[in-house]
Order: structure tokens, then sequence, then C-alpha cells
């Protein structure tokens, strides 16, 4: 993910000749990637959250679950 961001900023880069033409598009698409970005840490430290809470569940054996639960 972090490769399409820069991909993203190669491209915007390229395009800022033209958007210095209109400040508020700079000013959108300035603000649309630093939404993108922050989007991506919550993505990332919710991801390590699931997977930390799923490890710490107690795990018994399928065994034992089967003969709780007859």
């Amino acid at each position: 993910m972090l490769e399409k961001i820069e991909q993203y900023k190669e491209r915007i880069t390229e395009l800022s000749n033209e958007m210095e033409q209109a400040p508020e598009v700079k000013a959108l698409v300035e603000e649309l990637l630093a939404d993108l970005n922050t989007s991506i840490l919550q993505n990332h430290s919710l991801r390590r959250t699931i997977l930390k809470s799923s490890s710490k569940e107690s795990r018994m054996s399928t065994k034992l679950r089967d003969a709780l639960y007859e």
C-alpha cells in the first residue's frame, strides 16, 4: 500500500504545475492524501489489535471442546 501512496505522490508532483493555477484543487488533493495516510495507519493499527485479541483467546483442543458441547 505504501508503494501506491508513493505513486500517487509522484503523479501529484507531475501535475503540480497545473495545480498551481488552481490552488483549491491542490489543497483538496493534499487533504485527500493526508486522509489516505491516516486511514492506512488506522487500518494497520486495527489489524494489529485484532490479531492480538484473537491470539489471547483461550484455545482448547478439539476433543475437549467436543466433549464439553456433548
